[in-house]
């Protein structure tokens, strides 16, 4: 400071420097003040991302951990399912196995059945036949024994006698009518067809002895039932 024109010096008083000093330590504090407070904040804003962090991370495990159970419980249950298809496959193959095995035994026990009732069918038809056979003998040898005793060519001429006494001889007839007459007979003597072979009459000789024939119906049984023929040939000669 100077006082006309001279310059003069100022030495600050004690309490001017007091009052410096203070305000120079009021600003430093201040500024440790809003250094502390930036700090604090800054400390306090890196917790937080520090704990938004930690949170996000604990979440993504916690999302992939869930995402490993999920995918474990999946891949347990389609273990489960494919052994439980198996044994329902296995089942369904040992039913259809059992089923063949039984229908199978079924086959084996009807085709041996079959074979066993085969076997008796053919011993009792061999039976049968052998049966037959022998009374087949027995008859023809009875048969024979009866034409032999003569019992056959009796039963023959009762046949002619009762044709013969049934037959009204037409105008035409003469002496020594001999014809041959071939009557089929049912087995109780009912006459089914006449036929005359040869015959030298004429055709009405022919006819009254077919008629006769009719008229003869039924015709005498056999005196041996094993003597009857179902076709009969004998000679028609009425002057005999």
């Amino acid at each position: 400071m100077s006082i006309n024109g001279t310059r003069q010096v100022v030495i600050p008083s004690e309490l001017a420097i007091k009052a410096v000093m203070v305000d120079h330590t009021a600003q430093r504090l201040q500024r440790e003040k809003e250094k502390a407070e930036a700090d604090r904040k800054a400390r306090e804003q890196a917790e937080a991302e520090q704990i938004a962090k930690e949170k996000l991370a604990a979440e993504q495990q916690q999302r992939e951990q869930n995402a490993k159970l999920e995918a474990q419980r999946i891949e347990d249950q389609r273990q489960r399912a494919a052994v439980e298809q198996k044994r329902k496959d296995d089942a369904k193959q040992a039913a259809i196995r059992k089923q063949s095995d039984d229908k199978k035994r079924v086959a084996e026990i009807k085709e041996k059945q079959a074979q066993k009732e085969k076997v008796q069918h053919d011993a009792r038809e061999q039976a049968q036949r052998e049966s037959e056979l022998k009374r087949q003998l027995a008859d023809e040898e009875g048969r024979m024994q009866a034409k032999n005793s003569g019992l056959l060519n009796q039963y023959v001429a009762l046949i002619k006698q009762r044709v013969v006494r049934n037959w009204n001889a037409p105008a035409s007839a003469r002496p020594g009518i001999q014809c041959d007459v071939r009557v089929t007979q049912a087995p109780g003597g009912t006459v089914l067809s006449v036929q005359i072979d040869k015959c030298n009459g004429d055709s009405a000789v022919r006819e009254s002895i077919e008629a006769a024939v009719y008229r003869s119906s039924p015709l005498p049984l056999p005196p041996d039932s094993r003597l009857f023929e179902r076709v009969i040939v004998f000679a028609f000669n009425p002057s005999e």
